[in-house]
């Protein structure tokens, strides 16, 4: 997202957004609204009132969302994240005080570093003796669908080694002779996704959103990453949550944490090597024949 000072973010565009729950996927997509009611809070404002932005933000989080046309699943996210960000302005708001101080705040490093702070806080809270659990919670899930924010040298130097994921991009556990061919070889993957309409480009560059929606997008997914296995693209096995990890440094989806780590467990990615009576053998058959030119 590339807010510019005379440029106000389109209001059925913000709707649509807002209504599907796309804002609320992670961090990183809610901390794009909060800036773009800020943006649009501080350059429109005709008395001067932006001062009172994250006074109103807070009170206003405090509400749940209860839309009846939003499905169960997206409500809970929605809320999850409001009730999160709500707290961190009641107990750090100089974090998101820090990112609106600067003049480049909607640009992608100072979200970044947002990101990163907001992770330090949970991470100093949940060492507390009478810490929320809610807290660490939300500390696991930044490292399972934004981890790869994290992964830069000097940002979270006390951390233990044994959390630190050894890959940082997704093209470095695939297949091939080098760097190079392994780039090659994600771009035409990402070509191929977005051909058949699975992923359209975001406003961030590098950055796709998954297309497919309802119960079975899950299993899309990890009927891919099956047949990427399976056709010998994945150059050594990994752990559900690295998997996800990955695929969340340049995927957006609307699937919850948890539920998108286990379908790359291994016990789960088994249930894909089924027979052709089974609901997973048709996904399976498809990403086969997706990803045949690879």
């Amino acid at each position: 997202m590339n807010l510019h000072s005379n440029l106000q973010y389109p209001l059925l565009k913000y709707l649509s957004e807002e209504f599907t729950g796309s804002f609320y996927v992670n961090e990183l997509t809610f901390l794009n609204r909060l800036l773009i009611l800020y943006h649009n809070r501080y350059v429109f404002s005709i008395d001067d009132h932006h001062h009172r932005f994250i006074d109103e933000l807070r009170e206003d989080l405090k509400q749940r969302v209860n839309f009846w046309t939003i499905p169960a699943h997206k409500r809970r996210r929605i809320n999850l994240m409001r009730s999160r960000f709500s707290q961190l302005l009641s107990y750090k708001n100089s974090i998101v005080e820090n990112l609106l101080s600067r003049h480049n705040y909607s640009a992608y490093e100072a979200k970044r570093q947002t990101i990163v702070e907001i992770y330090q806080w949970l991470n100093s809270q949940s060492k507390e003796k009478d810490s929320d659990p809610d807290l660490a919670g939300w500390k696991n899930d930044i490292e399972t669908s934004l981890g790869y924010l994290l992964e830069i040298p000097g940002n979270l130097g006390k951390s233990s080694p044994s959390k630190r994921v050894s890959y940082l991009n997704f093209h470095e556990i695939l297949t091939g002779k080098d760097e190079e061919a392994r780039k090659a070889k994600f771009l035409k993957l990402i070509n191929v996704l977005s051909a058949e309409q699975w992923i359209c480009e975001t406003e961030i560059q590098g950055i796709y959103q998954f297309r497919k929606s309802g119960n079975g997008s899950r299993l899309l997914l990890g009927a891919l990453y099956y047949c990427l296995n399976q056709q010998g693209h994945i150059q050594r096995e990994l752990t559900g949550p690295q998997v996800a990890r990955l695929l969340n440094s340049w995927l957006r989806h609307d699937i919850s944490p948890k539920s998108f780590e286990k379908v790359f467990q291994a016990e789960e990615q088994d249930t894909f090597n089924c027979s052709p009576s089974q609901t997973r053998y048709k996904y399976v058959r498809d990403c086969n024949l997706l990803i045949k030119s690879l």
